[in-house]
């Protein structure tokens, strides 16, 4: 059943969230190795100002891939395949 943003991100009990956005607060390789991370990627067009700030409120951090905008098709399996690099079995 769909829900809102807002109650998604208030129901995430992930280690590490992580939202697309093209300013980063910091490389991945700064963070421990999480148990779960949950990743909020938006819709062609991006998410608006107001979903990114309800997200860091729900205490998301910003995920750059790069300087490259990315599709919604595209951008869940690169930062999937980066996530396990970094801290999966792809090592």
């Amino acid at each position: 059943m769909p829900v809102t943003l807002e109650a998604w991100l208030k129901d995430c009990d992930a280690d590490l969230k992580l939202v697309l956005h093209p300013h980063q607060e910091a490389p991945l390789e700064t963070y421990q190795t999480p148990k779960s991370v949950a990743l909020l990627i938006g819709p062609e067009g991006g998410l608006t100002d107001e979903e990114i700030e309800l997200a860091l409120n729900y205490g998301f951090k910003r995920l750059r891939l790069g300087p490259r905008v990315m599709r919604t098709e595209t951008a869940p399996v690169a930062a999937c395949a980066i996530l396990n690099y970094l801290w999966g079995d792809l090592r």
